[in-house]
Parts: structure tokens; sequence; C-alpha cells
């Protein structure tokens, strides 16, 4: 069969195949080998007897996983065993790495010479194995082969084929796991014939995914079997098991087989090769799409409600007092009470680190020692500017409660300023050996002779003293000590900075264990890690519930952030030069520079803790013919259940948000502007591409609806009885509908085209943005797969 290639991702770079299957050229079983040969001699055959024409034969015997499968074969699994969340909508499968399994054991043959897989993926509820795991908690029955191949009352055992591949007394002592699953049970969630092909594939990975995920991940390159089940957990949630297991001899027994109703009262015992057990919860919330819809709802005209500050009058206030409140609000301050040293009760002006325009540019800043060196009084108004003030206390107060910063910085500036003490010495001793050397050389008799000699004499004696009667010292080094070393004058010598920082004898090892504390606390410090919320966010209408919000981040704040930090134990000019000559800019590990200016999201909605694996997307440059950059992700964190912050270098110019990918999985979709849906009663299926340049693509669902009507009933088995499992699809009348709508009508749909077809789309909100007016407006579009 030839490969349907799909790729899964916008991505160029990633490619992604689905294969029909992978079948080996000889499946388990036994063979017999024969060869002979023959020798010519200019065209004419040579007679030797028969002795070379005597065939010679090899009985050959290949073995495959028959009763178990090895653990490092099971690459994956969704939903993730023992995981719990929203699955109604999931069809489960599980991920093999070795690709050929399904197809080495020869079961039967379809009639289109398909060769048809040996494994399905069973799912069960809670009560529909009473006999070895009524409540789905992944038991099974331990039975050895032997065990499998006598009898048991009641029960109808694997019959397997011992003609074309006999068990072994060693296979008979082999312990295998096994579930006992009544007859009405197994008829209703067991696959036709038909329906098996359709259910197992091969995906090829041809290229690394971009983004680990959780589960099962497409971080890896090769092939993966893959083997899906066909029926969709509840609505109304409940526990639930997948077996992969081994139809070896049941083909017969599967729904419309030959023997369907041989031995109806008897319960039958499937070979469980992997099982694991999930939950899925009733689902009451609204789902992603309407999630996000809310969103571009609220984004105001111009994008400019998505901006993270307190919204604005909606008239512009008079007079010029008021037009200057109504400035400073959009540039995302927020009026707070505060007290004057004095005690007097007043107002002050107080902006975040999260700021929703670009910080103005900084003049050539200062370190602040204390917060009221960073206070800044408006004079005009008569209060003050706190903001810088906050940011140094936050600091201060983070750096105190971290006893570990600050005893490793007490350590590092003391190791500084002794080794920038041993340099100053090491650097007047040449001076010191010249001192030496003369009072050695009769320097005390030369002194004498002057004081005591007449001034006309004093002086023949002197310029005689200063002769060069022996070979002089080396010149001293110009190097100072360091007792009046301060930033400003290491800043102002450069020559001596340079002597200070040589990277021959740094004052402190690159690898020293306090440097790399503190240099680490202070990058994430830098990152706001550890920063109070309120601090971050003031006021609560700045990020009310259900909200999106964009913003930059104020390059000052963080700096007198870090101000406040590197005051802890600050009691001397000398601490200030230590710290000037470790984290300056030409220090020995000063931290690095921003490229470019840092953005970022606050998110508090559901989405934070209904999808914890949310992607968050951002891209610079929209539309360059040169491609996409996705910008780098400084900080991600869940800063509570339902709060998600996310920091990133540069200003992007398109930001997606989407479900998390969780490897590939398939399933059904919801429509869209949907608050809670029903998959069986409003689910639908977003067709894709299978040729051309867009195969893979969606297509468009108005052009292409599946099915016309929202609502899969019409493509589940009937149950037969009330207690018959629910929400069983009936695949193959699946497959032919979504091949019809895709106006495919001379052939059946492939096993990976339908995989394609069957792909859950992780739907994904895309917002654009754009510098105006130095504003970061924001627009969001329709969500899409």
């Amino acid at each position: 069969m030839s490969p349907s290639e799909y790729a899964l991702d916008p991505d160029p770079s990633l490619n992604v195949q689905f294969v029909d299957s992978l079948v080996p050229k000889l499946t388990a079983g036994r063979y017999t080998l024969t060869a002979h040969q023959s020798l010519t001699k200019g065209g004419n055959r040579v007679d030797t007897d028969n002795y070379l024409d005597t065939p010679v034969t090899q009985e050959v015997e290949v073995r495959a996983p028959r009763f178990t499968v090895q653990p490092e074969w099971i690459h994956g699994a969704y939903p993730t065993p023992g995981a719990s969340g929203l699955y109604d909508d999931v069809l489960p499968h599980v991920t093999l790495d070795r690709a050929t399994l399904p197809w080495e054991r020869d079961e039967a043959t379809a009639q289109d010479g398909t060769r048809l897989p040996w494994l399905a993926l069973l799912v069960f509820g809670e009560g529909e194995l009473p006999g070895t795991d009524p409540h789905c908690l992944g038991q099974t029955d331990a039975r050895t082969v032997a065990d499998l191949t006598g009898t048991e009352d009641g029960v109808l055992l694997p019959p397997f084929d011992q003609h074309a591949d006999p068990i072994t007394d060693d296979d008979k002592q082999k312990a295998c796991r096994t579930l006992l699953v009544p007859r009405t049970v197994f008829r209703a969630v067991a696959p036709t014939q038909g329906e098996l092909p359709l259910l197992t594939h091969v995906r090829r990975v041809n290229e690394q995914h971009q983004r680990a995920a959780l589960g099962d991940d497409l971080n890896q390159v090769g092939d993966y079997a893959v083997v899906v089940g066909n029926r969709l957990p509840r609505a109304t949630g409940g526990r639930y098991v997948a077996h992969l297991v081994s139809l070896e001899g049941w083909l017969p027994y599967l729904p419309g087989g030959a023997k369907e109703t041989e031995g109806p009262e008897q319960a039958v015992r499937l070979i469980s090769l992997w099982s694991w057990a999930f939950e899925t919860i009733p689902d009451h919330a609204p789902g992603f799409a309407a999630l996000t819809e809310h969103f571009v709802d609220g984004e105001g005209e111009d994008g400019s409600a998505l901006l993270l500050r307190v919204p604005l009058p909606d008239r512009p206030l008079s007079g010029s007092d008021q037009q200057e409140v109504t400035d400073r609000l959009g540039r995302g301050y927020l009026p707070v009470s505060c007290r004057t040293e004095s005690g007097r009760s007043t107002f002050g002006w107080y902006r975040g680190p999260l700021i929703p325009r670009p910080a103005e540019p900084q003049s050539d800043r200062q370190r602040r020692r204390c917060a009221a060196e960073a206070l800044i009084h408006l004079e005009q108004y008569g209060v003050y500017d706190v903001s810088l003030a906050t940011a140094f206390t936050a600091g201060r107060g983070v750096a105190l409660a971290d006893h570990q910063f600050g005893a490793a910085l007490l350590r590092l500036r003391g190791k500084v300023q002794q080794a920038a003490e041993k340099k100053g010495r090491e650097a007047t001793t040449g001076a010191r050996a010249r001192i030496e050397h003369l009072v050695a050389n009769g320097l005390a008799g030369h002194l004498g002779e002057v004081l005591t000699a007449p001034a006309r004499a004093r002086q023949d004696v002197a310029a005689l003293a200063r002769r060069p009667a022996v070979t002089p010292a080396p010149a001293a080094t110009t190097l100072p000590a360091t007792a009046g070393l301060t930033v400003e004058r290491l800043r102002a010598d450069a020559e001596l900075h340079a002597r200070l920082t040589s990277a021959d004898k740094p004052l402190v090892d690159a690898d020293d264990d306090d440097l790399a504390l503190v240099r680490d606390r202070l990058l994430g410090l830098r990152n706001l890690t550890g920063v109070p919320f309120a601090h971050l966010v003031p006021d609560t209408r700045m990020l009310p519930s259900e909200s999106l919000r964009f913003f930059y981040v104020d390059p000052g704040w963080t700096a007198t952030l870090l101000d406040g930090a590197l005051s802890v134990g600050l009691a001397h000019t000398r601490d200030l030069t230590s710290d000037e000559l470790v984290f300056g800019p030409k220090g020995l590990a000063p931290l690095p520079p921003f490229t470019a200016p840092v953005t970022g999201l606050l998110l508090r909605s559901q989405l934070v803790s209904g999808w914890p694996a949310l992607e968050v997307r951002p891209y610079a440059n929209p539309g360059a013919t040169d491609g996409e950059t996705i910008l780098p992700i400084l900080r991600r964190e869940a800063l509570a259940d339902d709060v998600l912050l996310v920091l990133v270098e540069g200003v992007p110019g398109r930001v997606e948000i989407a479900e998390p990918q969780q490897g590939v999985h398939f399933g059904i979709d919801e429509p869209d502007n949907d608050d809670e849906t029903d998959p069986v009663k409003d689910g639908i299926i977003r067709l894709r591409a299978l040729s051309g340049d867009d195969l893979g693509k969606e297509l468009d669902p108005k052009r292409y609806p599946f099915p016309a009507t929202p609502g899969l009933g019409d493509y589940l088995r009937a149950p037969g009885t009330p207690a018959d499992p629910d929400a069983v699809l009936n695949v193959a009348k699946l497959a032919d509908g979504l091949g019809k709508a895709l106006g495919i009508k001379d052939r059946p749909l492939t096993p990976a085209e339908f995989a394609i077809q069957m792909i859950n789309a992780a739907q994904r909100r895309t917002f654009t943005t754009a510098a105006q007016e130095q504003n970061l407006t924001t627009t969001g579009d329709h969500p899409n797969g």
C-alpha cells in the first residue's frame, strides 16, 4: 500500500506519514527452505552425476510474539494510563515501537488481499467485566498457556491454530494475563473483520516534533504501529479499562463471523497483552472554543481591551489634571493609598512590571541602595510615584526570605574583596623590592652624607646617589591599592577595571557554588519569579475572571527589583564595588542582556486547569516570505489553578493558544461556539484533504460538513439490549460515510486515509498584534483545528 502523507502542524519542518500497514515478509510459522545448484560451461550444463543437483532442505521456524509483549514495545497510550479528564470525544489508542507487531501473525486475509491484524484494542466500562475487573482498575487473571489449551466450565478458551503454529511444551509453561468477557459484551465491543484494518495503521515520523507532548509524544523519529479502539467513553463520566488483546483463533467469533452465535451462553477468555485504566469525568464546563471566543468578544474595537490595565473611562475626562489621570491609567498606573514618612495619609501612583505600552527609554541609571532613593516625587501634584520603591522593597523581601541567597551573597562579596585586596598587594610588590634593594646597597650611608654635607656638596652627593651604580629594580606597577576603590572609580578607569577582572587570575572562579547560586536567583528574579502576585496585578479589574491580557515588561522595574535583592547585607561602599566587579555590565559574571523587549501574557481562565498542557506559541514576522520565527519563552508558570503567566523575549506578531496535542489522538471534534457538547449528539468530524497541495489540511466545514447535521448517532452500533455497551462506533459505516463526503465513490477508504480523518483536531485561537501609537493592540480570530 502506498502511504498517505499528512503534515500534523503548519511548521513545514515537520513531516509525518500515515501508512496502511507494515507487513513482514515472513509471518510466524514453520517454513521449509529448499536449495539446489548446478554448473554450466559455455552455456551448457555440466554433468556432475546429480551430486550438485540434489536439493537440500532445511526446516525453519519463524517465531513472533504470541502470549505476551515486551513492555519496551509500548511507546505510549492515550488517554494516559491512570489519567482523569475529559475523554468523551476520544477513541483510546496504543502506540507500539515494534511497528510490524500487528501483522506478524497470519490470521486471515481480507477480500482485497489485505492481511488482517491479529491485535485489537477493546474498551470496557464499569460492570462489564464482572468476573475479572468489575471496577475497571486494570486487573487481569493470571493463567498459563497450558490452562488455556485445556477446558474451563462455561468459558470458551482461545482456539489456537495448533496446525500452523504448534504450541510447544516450553510455551505451555509460560504465564500470561487474561480477562473473562461475557459473550454479550464481547459481541458488542469487538470490531468486525472488515473493521480491523481500519483500526490499525502505521505512523511514520520523519522529523522531530517541536515540542514534547504529554503521554504519547512525537519527539522521536521512526515507525510506530497504532491500534485504535472503536468506543467513545460516555459523556456522563465513569471509569474505563482498555485491553490490547490477541485475536488468534477468534476471527470467526467476531460480530458477523461464521461462529458469532456459537456458544452464546459462554464467556470468552481473551489474552490481554497490555492494558491500562483511565477515568473520564462529566463535561459540564464550556469547551475550548467557547472559552477562547469569550476573549475575542471582549477585546474591544481595536483589541485594546486585551491590554493589562484597569478599564479606561468611557468618556475622556476634562481638564489638564484629569487628562493626566487618563494618561496614567492608559499607561498601566493605578492610584493606591500610601503614607508619607511624616505619617500623613495620601495617595500615590503605582505601576507594576507588567505594562500595556513599551517602557520609556532609560537614561544612565544609578544603582539604588534603599527604597527611598527609588521614590519619585511628582512635584506638580504633590504625590509620589511608588512603583520603583515598591519594586526595590519586593526584591529585598524576596531575597531576605531566601536564606541560602543571603548567605551566598555575603560569602561571595567576602571572596571578591579578599581577592581584590590580594591583587592590590601584589601590585605594590615592585616598589617594595626597589626600596629593599637600595637599602641593601648603602642607601643609609648615602642619606647620611647628604644630610651632613654643605648645601653645594649635598646636591652633588644627591646627584651621585641618583646615578645607576647598580642594575635598577623592575619599575613599580601603577595599579593602586583597593582601599579607596569605588564603583565610580571602576567605571572611570577602564584599565583598572580590566586588571581586576582579568581572566588569567579572576577574583572568583567561574564555577564557584556561591556565584552560581546568586546568579541563578537573580536570573529567576529578573523573570519575576517569587514576586508577589499583588505586585504584578495590583487590581482585580486588570485581570477579571475568564480574561486574557497582553503586556510589556518594564526593564526599569525589574532592574530596581534586582537592586533590592542585592541590598541584603549592604554595609559599605566596597560591597557595591564587589557587586559591580561580579554582576556589572563588564563584570566577571554579568546577567545576559535581553536581545529584544520582554513581553508576555496573563491568562485567567478555566483553560489553565482544564488544559494543563495548553500550548502558547508566540511568532515574530507574521506573513514573512522567509517564514515566521518562534520567539523564545523565558518563563511559563501556572501561578494559580486558573492563572497562567508566560514571558516571551521579543514582541510577537502572532500568538497561538492551542489545545495540547497529546501526541496524535483520534476521536470526534466539537462544533465551534458550543458551550457544552455530547460527542454522540453534537459531535462532528472535520474532513481533511487527501490529495494535492492541501494534503492533510482541514476542508471548509461549510462546504464539506460531516455529518450534514451534527451528531454521530447514525454511525453507532445499535445496542442489542438496554444493558449492552453504548457509544461503540460502526467503523465500517463511518468509513463509508466519510468516503462519500470526500467524493470517493469507487473504492473504500484505506486505513491511513481513515486515520487522517479521525484525527481529533486540536483547536487553536490566533491573536495578531500590531504596534500602534506604542500600544500593543491585539485581535483574535475564530478557532480552527
